[in-house]
């Protein structure tokens, strides 16, 4: 994709994502070099298990944050650049790490075998083909073992695990997934912003509200919240599960709170705490953890354990 539509693109977000930048200032850009790609599997060590479970990861969060911001704030040389280092360098590795520390957790014994790709959206074409033939291998080795094959996808890996399968399904391939699980999934998002996004990136694949379920699959389970942007209830999953439903009342009190002069101004901060969309697309593996002072609470809620492994596996 040109550098221009890749401006196009990111300048579209620019509404969803302004509110959430503070004001920024411009460091000298450096260009990421993509990762080495490789896939690390042993067909061998299938028997060993209860399950394979494979993983794909989204794209580097800090780069997008960083290019809209150069592009929005390019003449302001002054301001600092938005905070927001917990999530931005998250290691290509931050998917199986969170589901091991999960399964571990559980007293699961599943083989954790993740799909690496550059996370660069311009490689999404080369990402889908290295995966159509890396899943066929390990679909493979699980069924000659007679193990569940799960699939387990974060953000934009899962728009790239939903076209891996339907084009499998649609080439008469093998491959069958018994669970697809699917986090921050922006397939069918309620964010114009994020859908243009979609659209822009993926213009010959078929998402948005008319995504449907792979064929190869026999269990689609979407995790999302309200307060992330990148996704939204799938209609076409069999089982939508929202994990912010926990902040709601803190919501409720904070928009009352709003109605005080006195208290207006700390009750303000707080909603944008609680309505800091990063920190809710990454809640699938850190859960959520923030202080409200001016309703007196600390939300704590432990999504990864409560939410997500009673109810994806």
């Amino acid at each position: 994709m040109s550098p221009s539509k890749i401006i196009n693109c990111l300048l579209v977000l620019t509404v969803a994502l302004l509110s959430a930048l503070p004001k920024p200032a411009v460091a000298a850009p450096s260009e990421r070099k993509d990762a080495p790609v490789y896939f690390n599997f042993n067909p061998q060590d299938v028997p060993k298990y209860d399950a394979v479970v494979v993983t794909a990861c989204g794209l580097y969060f800090g780069d997008i944050k960083k290019a809209i911001h150069d592009h929005i704030f390019s003449t302001d040389k002054a301001a600092p650049l938005p905070e927001d280092s917990e999530h931005s360098l998250l290691p290509d590795s931050y998917v199986e790490d969170a589901l091991n520390a999960m399964l571990t957790g559980a007293g699961k014994h599943y083989m954790v075998v993740p799909l690496r790709w550059t996370r660069n959206p311009e490689k999404t074409a080369v990402a889908e083909a290295q995966f159509q033939d890396w899943l066929s291998q390990v679909s493979a080795a699980a069924q000659a073992s007679h193990k569940p094959l799960y699939v387990f996808a974060h953000s934009w890996g899962t728009v790239i695990m939903h076209h891996t399968l339907a084009v499998l399904a649609a080439q008469g391939s093998p491959v069958r997934v018994d669970k697809l699980i699917t986090m921050g999934s922006p397939l069918a998002p309620a964010n114009r912003a994020i859908q243009e996004f979609d659209r822009m990136e993926l213009p010959a694949q078929d998402f948005g509200i008319q995504t449907s379920k792979p064929a190869n699959v026999s269990s689609w389970t979407n995790f999302w919240a309200k307060r992330d942007i990148f996704s939204n209830a799938i209609p076409a999953a069999d089982l939508n599960y929202r994990v912010d439903s926990g902040a709601d009342l803190d919501q409720s009190l904070l928009a009352k709170a709003c109605r005080d002069p006195k208290l207006t101004v700390r009750a303000l901060k707080d909603l944008k705490t609680l309505d800091n969309f990063s920190y809710w697309h990454f809640s699938y593996f850190s859960g959520y953890h923030a202080a409200l002072p001016t309703i007196d609470s600390q939300l704590d809620l432990d999504i990864p354990d409560a939410d997500i492994m009673p109810n994806a596996f």
